[in-house]
Parts: C-alpha cells; sequence; structure tokens
C-alpha cells in the first residue's frame, strides 16, 4: 500500500501564473533529500520492531510459545511485505518520482503489524506512471505468497478430530484451494508459520487491489479506464462490501469487513489526485496486465476470511 501525493495537479494554475524566464541552470532541481542516513536508521529501527512483533505476538496467541514457529512468521510475511512495498519503490525510481523507503508499521496485536507503505512526495507524471507504480507492489508481493504457500501447504499437518472443529477458522483463498488440490493436501490442516504468513499475504494483497481510492487497485482502475469509471467503480464496490458485511454477519457471525468499511470510507473521502498527463494512452500492454492484476485479486479474496 502506498500514500500519494494528496495534492491533485491542476492545469489550470499554470495558466494563471505570471510568465517567468527560466536559464538553463533554473532547469535543474536539487537532487531529493528523500533518502538520508538518519531516514533508512528510521526505517531500519520501524523493520527491527516489527520484525520483533512479528515474531513474539503471534509465537504467544498462535504457536503455542514456539518461538521458531514466530520467527519463521515473521520472516515469511515481511518478505511477502517488503516485495509487495519495494515494487512501488522500484517502480518510483523508474519514473523519478520522488518517494520514500518502506515504512513497516509494528501493532502490539494481531499479527505483530499494521502493514507497510511508502510516501510518494510528487506529483504523479502520467497513466502509465500511474499504472506501473500501483500494479507493481502487489505482483512482486504475489510473486512471494505462491512460494510460501506451496511451503505451507506441502508442509502442512492434517488437523485431528478435535482441533479441525475447535476455535477458529481460517478460509482458504482460491490460490490455496488450488495448490492444495494439485499437492493433495487435506482439507483441514493444522495452523503452521509460512502457511498463515501465505494467508496473510493474499488478505493484504486482496485489500490493495481493491478499485477504490488510492488504494493500488483503485490507481489500476483510475489509469486504465479514467476518473469516471474510477469514481463509480469505487462507490459500487463500497456498496458491495458494506452488503458483503451484513450478509457476513448474518451466515457467520464474523464482523471483520468493517475494518474494509472504514478503510475504504477513508479512501472515498480523499479521493484521488490527477496525474500530469492525462491523455497519454496507456496501451495494450498494460491492458493485458491490468487483466493478470485481476485475476491475482480473485485468487487472494476471501469472502470470509475468519469465522469462529
Amino acid at each position: 500500500m502506498n500514500q500519494p501525493y494528496l495534492s491533485p495537479f491542476n492545469p489550470g494554475d499554470f495558466e494563471r501564473s505570471t510568465p517567468i524566464f527560466l536559464t538553463p541552470e533554473a532547469y535543474e532541481e536539487p537532487p531529493p533529500r528523500d533518502i538520508t542516513f538518519g531516514r533508512v536508521l528510521w526505517h531500519l529501527f520501524l523493520l527491527g520492531l516489527t520484525a520483533i512483533t512479528t515474531t513474539l505476538i503471534p509465537t504467544l496467541l498462535l504457536f503455542g510459545w514456539n518461538l521458531s514457529s514466530g520467527m519463521m512468521f515473521s520472516f515469511t510475511l515481511l518478505c511477502i511485505l517488503g516485495a509487495h512495498e519495494m515494487g512501488h519503490y522500484l517502480a518510483c525510481r523508474l519514473y523519478q518520482v520522488r518517494a520514500t523507503l518502506p515504512y513497516f508499521i509494528p501493532a502490539p496485536l494481531g499479527v505483530g503489524t499494521f502493514g507497510a507503505f511508502i510516501k510518494i512526495k510528487a506529483p504523479i507524471p502520467n497513466k502509465r506512471a500511474l499504472f506501473d507504480i500501483g500494479i507493481a507492489g502487489p505482483l512482486a508481493g504475489f510473486v512471494f505468497v505462491i512460494p510460501a504457500a506451496i511451503a505451507g501447504l506441502y508442509f502442512a499437518s492434517p488437523a485431528t478430530g478435535t482441533a479441525s472443529g475447535d476455535g477458529i477458522s481460517f478460509h482458504d483463498p482460491l490460490l490455496f484451494l488450488a495448490i492444495a488440490k494439485l499437492l493433495r493436501v487435506p482439507h483441514d490442516i493444522m495452523l503452521n508459520p509460512i502457511w498463515f504468513a501465505a494467508w496473510v499475504g493474499c488478505l493484504v494483497t486482496s485489500l490493495n487491489l481493491l478499485p477504490v481510492g488510492q488504494l493500488d487497485g483503485g490507481h489500476v482502475v483510475y489509469a486504465t479506464l479514467g476518473a469516471r469509471w474510477h469514481w463509480l467503480i469505487a462507490r459500487m464496490i463500497y456498496v458491495g462490501v458494506i452488503a458483503l458485511t451484513v450478509a457476513s454477519y448474518f451466515y457467520n457471525g464474523w464482523m471483520g469487513w468493517i475494518v474494509y468499511v472504514v478503510i475504504l470510507t477513508i479512501m472515498l473521502r480523499v479521493g484521488h489526485p490527477r496525474v500530469m498527463d492525462e491523455v497519454e494512452p496507456l496501451g495494450t500492454s498494460r491492458k493485458i496486465v491490468a487483466l493478470i492484476g485481476l485475476l491475482v485479486f480473485l485468487l487472494c479474496f476471501m469472502p470470509a476470511p475468519v469465522t469462529f
């Protein structure tokens, strides 16, 4: 997930401005100072703190005080989240868009993290850049989710008769169901750290690919279909998520979709900034990649991720 530049570009501002004359030297901008030693230390500190929380909290809550399981979970999850954010960051570097290194957010509950993000600190030049920056994160993270899911399912132990019916049930996305079928994995398995990290990675990927606001999916839809369709699809998805929240509550008592509703409400209020060049066409190849992004969303999406 990335936090874009929040000030929309308005071409009319240039038309209303007073003409000025620039020498060739005036066109040379000073090099950005987004990466300094102190800032790198801050990013590393947050990464280290998140590594600790994603190790200790799941160890205590999920893995029966097994520290090695907590460490495997933390390493796998941070690789997935890190790949996602570095995908955004490297795409920004490719287009010379100023952006920070990934910020990892530790959390004192749940899986030990609220995720990660980068902050984009300059306008995005055109729709191609917006598309590439938006889609690079989910695709990079998904590349790491696949081997983690395969390893987690391959080494999974079948659930015992007692364990399979008690406690929390984590429901599989289509990706896991397909891999389990290929590997002939039993339907009910015991929770293991690599599987669970891949599961969380799928959840994060599907959330980010929702075509709303400034989520990654919102960037892709804006770049592919334009501002009007972005506005319309975002509100259709918002209504759909509210309906899914109500249906999930009456079907299995799960209210986790409320978190999605809150996030999407914020995203709709913020809106999506315009890019500097709204006219440049996206091209056929990127539209094909957009369909691949839709496939990734369908493979990762879970209507009811958890039941009790």
